[in-house]
């Protein structure tokens, strides 16, 4: 895969973010120096990654945030005359920043940064999302945890053998568990149509920009058939796979990918409407 520089990025790349493996030694750090806060943070990640291992088999990924390549004032949150610069624009904890390249390849939860680049892109594509990553970013707002926790529960609602379309399936059928998610995750993106701001989250932040901008986004809503077998990963989960039972009932048709905004990073990346350039390494 190709390594890219910070020349080689363009304005509305989508920079997918995955983690180092699990470690116990890197949780105790984080306790001894965060405690309780620092161990959630940790722990999160590889939530995130579990909840939604996508489809890469035995090149499984700790893919865990998501931002966007815009040009912002970094002089929003000081009294400064405004300054516009490149760099990675998110959603954290702290609500929507900014962030330097350099910076970004530091942190010790950024093993690698997967660069994703729309397909088809307009004359206008770069202007247009970088006014939608503007207009976003004026405002600081604040990160929707409610969100972060309900894109865990629809992750293990569109995999076949997610926990939760398990428990619907066992009670109504493949089929029907297939139409009841479906209508679970409309009822969502209307929500979000009127909400955006109560819903900001890494990824659907991104996903958010990009349908503001007027290219809204396709993702796959169901992942993996009956006769696969999802990615494991990189940490014990048995004794909870233990529990899930599965299915003899036949897939239903497969479903075209649709339109959301309330999705994960791995979504993102996955987009039939963009492709991977290349990855930027941790240093």
């Amino acid at each position: 895969m190709k390594e890219l520089k910070k020349s080689d990025l363009e304005i509305g790349d989508i920079l997918i973010f995955e983690d180092f493996d699990f470690s116990y030694t890197k949780l105790w750090e984080k306790w001894s120096k965060g405690g309780m806060r620092g161990v959630f943070y940790y722990l999160l990640h590889y939530l995130i990654a579990w909840f939604d291992p996508g489809k890469e088999g035995a090149n499984y990924k700790n893919i865990y945030h998501a931002g966007i390549w815009g040009n912002v004032d970094v002089n929003r949150d000081n009294q400064q005359p405004p300054s516009f610069e490149d760099c990675v624009v998110q959603a954290g904890p702290d609500g929507i920043g900014h962030d330097s390249f350099e910076n970004t390849r530091k942190y010790d939860s950024v093993m690698n940064v997967y660069v994703c680049r729309l397909k088809d892109q307009t004359p206008n594509f770069h202007n247009e999302i970088n006014e939608a990553i503007r207009e976003f970013y004026k405002v600081k707002g604040y990160y929707s945890f409610k969100t972060a926790w309900m894109l865990s529960a629809i992750c293990s609602m569109r995999y076949s053998k997610g926990a939760v379309f398990t428990m619907i399936a066992s009670r109504f059928g493949k089929s029907v568990a297939r139409y009841i998610v479906k209508e679970m995750l409309d009822a969502i993106n209307e929500y979000n149509d009127h909400h955006q701001r109560d819903m900001v989250a890494c990824s659907p932040l991104v996903a958010m920009m990009y349908k503001n901008a007027g290219h809204e986004l396709p993702v796959h809503v169901f992942e993996l058939s009956q006769d696969q077998e999802p990615p494991k990963p990189k940490f014990d989960l048995s004794e909870l796979e233990k529990e899930l039972e599965p299915l003899n009932e036949k897939d239903a048709d497969d479903w075209p990918p649709i339109k959301e905004t309330v999705v994960t990073p791995r979504q993102l990346m996955e987009s039939p409407a963009v492709e991977l350039k290349g990855v930027i390494r941790h240093i």
